[in-house]
């Protein structure tokens, strides 16, 4: 890409992940890497297989009748929505992090996780 004078001003301005997917994230899915140094979907894609991968465990676990706080959908459900709602909490006391992580994705799987024994 070539830039010109004319053009210097709004590419100078422009917010980093605004440029990559504006001129360099062009034919990928926003929610998988394009491959380049930095990209910003790297740790979404890894984020979204992260979750798929547990919510396939909990299924197998839940088939296999293993033991859960909140063994129903209703208790399960209701534990995902209070985790959720105390959430910064954990980030906070148990991780150490002053606010959840940025990708929705860990803070979901996370949540999934947390559902079958958060009381």
């Amino acid at each position: 890409m070539s830039v010109s004078a004319a053009g210097y001003d709004t590419f100078e301005q422009m917010h980093y992940i605004c440029f990559h997917y504006e001129f360099e994230h062009r034919g990928f899915d926003v929610d998988e890497s394009c491959g380049l140094a930095g990209c910003p979907s790297a740790a979404y894609g890894s984020g979204k297989q992260a979750v798929i991968a547990t919510a396939r465990s909990l299924a197998i676990a839940a088939a296999a009748d293993e033991p859960w706080t909140n063994p129903t959908l209703h208790e399960y459900l209701e534990a995902l929505a209070g985790w959720l709602e105390d959430s910064d909490g954990y980030y906070l006391n148990v991780v150490g992090r002053r606010t959840p992580p940025q990708n929705g994705w860990e803070v979901f799987n996370d949540a999934l996780q947390a559902a079958a024994t958060y009381e």
